[in-house]
């Protein structure tokens, strides 16, 4: 007999599927069962979060709202994009910081507990729009 690697119920070790959950046992989900278990972190990592509250709040109150009334009133608009893009590049480096905090837990042994999908998206959206706003600084 071995686990589900869904349920973790027994089921027959030539099972394609679990009778207990209907999920289908394939051969990849079987191999990662047998890794090493990672424990439970007590640590929080909210670094990403934060760089995704970061990126927008540069991106919609910088560069949006205030990019747009400087424009309207005749004032420097290079001002709120100079704000933004500094709030792009502390959102790459909470990104950044993210990964590597979870890279550092998984060497210890404990699960990766940042969101590594809001690290990447802060990291490469802020870069895109960081250099979007550097060239509009530039050139004006």
């Amino acid at each position: 007999m071995r686990e589900c690697p869904h349920c973790h119920k027994d089921i027959p070790e030539d099972s394609v599927f679990c009778y207990h959950c209907g999920k289908v046992i394939d051969e990849v989900s079987v191999k990662e069962d047998k890794g090493p278990k990672l424990k439970k972190n007590p640590r929080k990592n909210s670094w990403s979060k934060l760089g995704i509250l970061l990126f927008f709040a540069g991106l919609i109150i910088f560069d949006f709202i205030l990019g747009t009334a400087m424009n309207a009133v005749g004032g420097n608009v290079k001002i709120p994009y100079y704000i933004s893009l500094v709030m792009y590049i502390a959102s790459i480096v909470c990104g950044a910081l993210s990964l590597y905090i979870d890279k550092q837990d998984k060497k210890r042994g404990y699960e990766p507990n940042g969101n590594k999908n809001y690290a990447y998206i802060s990291i490469f959206l802020s870069l895109f729009i960081g250099l979007v706003n550097l060239s509009q600084v530039i050139l004006k």
